[in-house]
């Protein structure tokens, strides 16, 4: 599913449309926000798009993030073979790693993923990892991501999904951009968290002149995406 389809994350969806499109999207992700409100079908989304054959100009409906004057910004087409393998989940260069009949993500299941992107990608121009329920990965596990986050292998992305970023450790947590989903009920339309003692909810980011002026020069600076300190 591309992002123009994605309700209720058009703010997250226009950032890493434009990182994307500018070759500046951050090789270490998490994708923080309530269970069920659609992170990890950003997260798909985000392969395809990096992994389209046919990728499209699509108006993403996010106000004062307009990818270019028209409004529109870089998508997946959706219909190419690339994104329909990706959404099949039979996509040779799109690795899912998932907690297992324990609940728990094992040290042996990141090793694997993490050896399978020390190759060039095989069908498609980036690899994409996303870890879905990152809670679960075990600390060995987590562990044996720190070296890897903090120097991914080129062409290859991690995304960490998950409805509990705090439970992950701080060293992970330090090493990733995190990106938040707002609540299916929110008007909220995402945000960016930096430090967990100073939240700001895009909403109230975007009241007011001072709101909007330290988002353009937020973005100005790092192209929309921060590392969380």
């Amino acid at each position: 599913m591309p992002f123009r389809n994605i309700k209720g994350h058009a703010h997250v969806c226009e950032l890493l449309a434009r990182a994307a499109a500018r070759e500046s999207l951050p090789p270490s992700l998490i994708f923080a926000g309530p269970e069920g409100v659609g992170k990890r079908m950003t997260a798909i989304a985000l392969a395809q798009l990096l992994n389209c054959l046919s990728p499209i100009r699509s108006k993403i409906d996010a106000p004062g993030l307009s990818g270019d004057a028209t409004g529109a910004a870089t998508d997946a087409c959706g219909e190419c073979a690339s994104c329909k393998r990706i959404a099949r989940g039979v996509h040779a260069d799109v690795l899912q790693v998932a907690p297992g009949d324990t609940g728990a993500i094992k040290v042996d299941q990141v090793r694997e993923a993490i050896e399978r992107t020390a190759y060039r990608p095989f069908e498609g121009r980036r690899r994409v990892v996303v870890i879905d329920n990152a809670d679960g990965l075990m600390i060995p596990a987590q562990d044996a991501l720190l070296k890897t986050l903090e120097e991914p292998p080129p062409a290859s992305v991690f995304v960490l999904v998950t409805s509990r970023p705090d439970v992950l450790l701080p060293t992970v947590r330090s090493r990733c951009h995190r990106l938040r989903s707002p609540a299916r009920s929110g008007r909220c339309r995402g945000s960016v968290d930096r430090d967990p003692r100073v939240q700001r909810s895009g909403c109230a980011r975007g009241r007011g002149a001072v709101g909007r002026q330290h988002r353009r020069g937020a973005r100005r600076r790092s192209g929309g995406l921060r590392r969380r300190a």
